[in-house]
């Protein structure tokens, strides 16, 4: 039983008067190795690209890229391969994974070599292994022989490699990537001291950054920055040298500066208003009512003060819509309530002397700031 186009991997014919007898001549089949060694190097580039927290490769991922020779077709010689997935090399999951970047990288060939034939132009932006791997395609063929590559079933997604091709891939400068200043934020989650280079945790994955060696002092900073248990740590911005500004996850090196950007503490409590913020009406009973997005952004904008006190905050919401602060200084218990209308509420209650102070008036930042940081109304 035949199989039909879409069960092969990928187009590949060669046309010439070599080819016009049954088969193809055996100096030409390690075209088909060509092939497989130029997506293989292209599928392991894009597969890095999705995971930029690793250095390598998954255990397997070469080796599960078994493309098999079935036939070669008569007419100009059309090598049939099929992508056999070995058993026990890779999970479901995996497998789903590993074949789409062997498919995608078949893609980005065909689309390079497309763009190549099209433009005409003399540089490209592979690594200089992934660009001697492409100049091999098509290297076996006579002036006079062409090969056309692609998608097993979608005609316009097929390259044609002819002779005119073939001496443009041989003049196509490797180009080096233009290094760039560039930043990352997020959490140092790994410090390695014989390399001078560190990982830090962002939201859209792991960066790993090297250390600039005429700055020493950072090494310091970046492990006083460390998340010991790779969670809990202040945020940073870190900032270095990359040549690839766009990725997700640019990798940095000759890092000259690491930034806290908030603390623990300040972490802790923009958690707590981020809770705070989803309350809705009827939390705390029928009448209770949540503090609106005025009251959160002004308790938001004093988090700085509120984590250098040094003593812990409690940051409450009340059934009245107010977020209120408590905290003790020496014999005092204080207390500052943000509540809406723009009002603001004191309260100074000492434990010892029973003596306690109040005082309701309009909000003003720079009175709160001054009751956080010294005690006092005034």
């Amino acid at each position: 039983m035949e199989s039909s186009e879409g069960e092969y991997f990928a187009f590949l014919s060669l046309t010439g008067d070599r080819f016009d007898a049954p088969g193809m001549p055996v100096e030409t089949a390690r075209e088909v190795g060509f092939l497989r060694e130029a997506i293989l190097k292209i599928a392991r580039d894009i597969w890095l690209e999705g995971n930029s927290d690793r250095q390598r490769v998954p255990s397997g991922f070469n080796e599960s890229f078994d493309l098999r020779l079935i036939a070669v077709e008569s007419g100009s010689a059309r090598p049939r391969m099929l992508l056999h997935r070995p058993s026990r090399r890779a999970s479901d999951e995996e497998w789903s994974e590993w074949s789409d970047c062997y498919a995608r990288a078949r893609d980005r060939l065909t689309e390079t070599l497309q763009n190549v034939a099209e433009t005409q132009q003399t540089s490209i932006n592979f690594s200089p292994g992934v660009m001697q791997a492409i100049r091999r395609v098509g290297s076996s063929l006579h002036d006079s022989e062409t090969m056309i590559l692609g998608d097993p079933v979608k005609e316009t997604h097929r390259a044609v490699i002819d002779h005119a091709v073939r001496e443009l891939l041989e003049e196509i400068e490797e180009l080096a990537p233009t290094p760039e200043q560039a930043q990352v934020e997020g959490v140092i989650v790994e410090y390695d001291g014989s390399s001078l280079s560190f990982r830090v945790k962002t939201r859209a994955g792991i960066s790993t950054c090297r250390l600039d060696p005429d700055h020493p002092e950072l090494a310091g900073q970046a492990k006083e920055y460390l998340a010991a248990d790779g969670i809990t740590a202040p945020d940073v911005v870190v900032e270095g040298v990359t040549t690839d500004a766009l990725a997700k996850n640019p990798k940095l090196v000759s890092v000259a500066r690491i930034t806290l950007l908030r603390s623990i503490e300040e972490k802790e409590i923009l958690a707590r208003l981020d809770h705070i913020a989803g309350l809705e009406v009827g939390w705390l009973g029928m009448d209770s009512v949540a503090p609106g997005p005025e009251v959160l952004e002004k308790v938001r904008r004093l988090v700085p003060h509120i984590a250098r006190l040094g003593v812990p905050v409690a940051v409450i919401p009340n059934a009245e819509g107010a977020i209120v602060l408590e905290w003790r200084r020496g014999d005092s218990e204080m207390t500052a309530a943000i509540e809406h209308d723009n009002e603001l509420f004191l309260c100074v209650d000492n434990t010892v002397t029973d003596d306690l102070q109040e005082k309701q008036l309009e909000f003003e930042e720079t009175a709160l700031v001054k009751f956080l940081t010294s005690g006092s109304m005034n």
